[in-house]
């Protein structure tokens, strides 16, 4: 029987592969308008507001009993740092980007941590460990690939992914891209974690064998999420990684990153992805519109299944949708209580 733990601890017990009192519940986003409404914080402001954003972040916490604190909002900050078009999107909708540049050299980031987008987030970190000690503090970042293809547009990317899988040329291209959305990671890594970042979350949505070839991901994605994992490593830090759709037949490459844990969809059957990873913790598969619209008895089930099928944190399949309603949120945490105290 391990002993009563915090929520941080719990949640690096598990990313160290150790014994945990009960299931972490965990989630990679937290723009949910209930809570926004609920903390007093407006739109937009407060993606730019680090108070605003500490204050709605936390409630995932402190009322519906998440083990982290996630920030920033959404997976536009790299790029509306770096100059590109962002649609802000509504309080309900995460922002967006709408444009990109032409070649790698346009891409000039050496201010990139005086964005005001980016600094919120430093700030929000810090507040939220000085005010939530007791939580795993989460950054929530935008990985290699999906950050080249923010920086090359989606549609670029994914042509480019096919030509340079066939043409040397067009390979040295891609590594063009990705070597500088490496440098833009590691800035904003280390910015974090001097922060105080207890986590870093990588999201690598255009990574999913939806969008690319899995022969692309092995080649390309996996030996840049592995420099950044080894930087953020080196820096003292545990990072978890993301991509999208059934990563069924990627698994094997993301456990290879050296990744402390993987999160997946629900469109993955979790004994299948947790047998493949080995020793790698597995979290995620549970469907995010339940946090919307399910029952209590689907959001149990749905938690029970995954826990059954080997996932080491209870985790949503995405991010936790903007509708979500706190109720839910409870229930599912209550669902992984009442397994783990059956289990463990």
């Amino acid at each position: 029987m391990v002993a009563e733990m915090t929520s941080k601890e719990r949640v690096l017990a598990m990313l160290d592969k150790k014994p945990v009192d009960r299931v972490p519940v965990i989630t990679g986003s937290t723009m949910v308008k209930e809570y926004i409404e609920k903390s007093g914080s407006v739109w937009p402001d407060y993606h730019s507001n680090a108070e605003m954003m500490v204050n709605t972040v936390s409630l995932m916490h402190t009322d519906a009993g998440l083990d982290n604190i996630v920030m920033p909002f959404g997976m536009f900050i790299e790029s509306i740092a770096l100059g590109l078009e962002v649609k802000m999107g509504r309080i309900d909708i995460q922002p967006s980007v709408r444009s990109f540049f032409n070649k790698p050299e346009e891409v000039k980031y050496d201010n990139f941590l005086e964005d005001k987008f980016v600094k919120t987030t430093i700030d929000a970190i810090k507040l939220s460990k000085e005010k939530f000690p007791d939580a795993a503090i989460t950054a929530f970042l935008v990985a290699p690939v999906t950050l080249a293809g923010d920086l090359m547009g989606a549609e670029n990317l994914s042509v480019l992914s096919i030509k340079c899988l066939q043409k040397e040329k067009q390979m040295q291209k891609m590594h063009e891209w990705i070597d500088v959305a490496l440098e833009i990671n590691k800035i904003y890594a280390e910015a974090c974690v001097e922060a105080g970042a207890d986590v870093l979350y990588y999201s690598d949505a255009s990574a999913s064998p939806n969008l690319v070839m899995p022969e692309f991901y092995y080649e390309v994605g996996v030996p840049a999420e592995k420099e950044l994992g080894d930087f953020v490593h080196n820096l003292g830090c545990p990072w978890e990684l993301h991509i999208c759709g059934d990563t069924t037949p990627i698994i094997e490459g993301m456990a290879s990153t050296g990744a402390n844990g993987l999160s997946v969809e629900q469109a993955v059957k979790m004994s299948e992805v947790t047998k493949i990873a080995g020793e790698v913790p597995v979290a995620g598969n549970i469907t995010p519109l339940l946090m919307v619209e399910g029952t209590e008895e689907q959001i149990t089930g749905a938690v029970r299944d995954a826990l059954d099928g080997g996932a080491k944190a209870s985790m949503l399949g995405c991010g936790t949708p903007p509708l979500s309603t706190s109720d839910r949120l409870k229930t599912w945490v209550k669902a992984v209580a009442d397994w783990s105290a059956e289990k463990l």
